[in-house]
């Protein structure tokens, strides 16, 4: 994908909520200027938790080992890649961590006002079926993206006309990893679609993650 296209995120981030059944979360909700999210998803899975995969989620018949998230995610793309995201003006990753969803890290670019999550989703014990349960309902974009290196994936966004995007990949049922992006006002203005370079992204991190496996 060429740089034009990728390097196109604003600083704000939208994260999925990581539990289902009758959680009142929001399925995609803006960082704070703190970046501290809106969503308030619970952290550990129940004893009572529906056996995975479950509400339409596709089951992850190759995981990858959870060891290969134990690292931090700011290291998990290399300078190329961040800057072929963002543009030559990308700061070095910021850690912004959600207690309820796992490690996460944020890059962005002051002089286009772009930026990009990468989120390791492993909490909550319900990896892309989190997804379904839980922002499928609520948000007016959900598609079924995958596989992404051979691997399920979903792309889902509130609005069709919204400049933001999140990208969840299942590398095991019980856990995934995604990348959020936000359009530039420029990129945004031009119609472009977020979850293409969302996809970009998130198909870097599966990539990086299969080596380290």
């Amino acid at each position: 994908m060429k740089r034009a296209v990728i390097a196109v995120f604003t600083g704000a981030a939208l994260v999925m909520t990581g539990c289902s059944g009758e959680s009142e979360g929001t399925a995609i909700s803006d960082l704070g200027q703190e970046g501290e999210s809106q969503a308030a998803p619970s952290s550990e899975p129940s004893d009572d938790s529906p056996d995975l995969p479950h509400s339409g989620a596709p089951d992850v018949s190759n995981p990858l080992p959870k060891s290969v998230l134990s690292g931090d995610p700011c290291r998990i793309l290399d300078e190329k890649q961040v800057q072929e995201a963002l543009g030559e003006d990308a700061t070095q990753g910021r850690r912004a961590d959600e207690n309820s969803l796992g490690p996460a890290c944020e890059w962005e670019n002051a002089s286009t006002l772009g930026s990009f999550m990468v989120n390791y989703y492993t909490e909550g014990g319900e990896g892309l079926s989190a997804s379904y349960a839980n922002s499928k309902p609520q948000v007016e974009v959900f598609n079924e993206t995958g596989p992404i290196e051979g691997y399920p994936a979903v792309s889902f966004k509130e609005k069709s006309s919204d400049p933001m995007c999140a990208v969840v990949v299942g590398i095991a049922n019980e856990y995934a990893v995604g990348a959020v992006v936000t359009l530039s006002t420029d990129k945004a203005g031009q119609g472009a679609d977020p979850c293409e370079p969302a996809e970009w992204v998130s198909e870097q991190v599966v990539r990086n993650l299969k080596a380290e496996a």
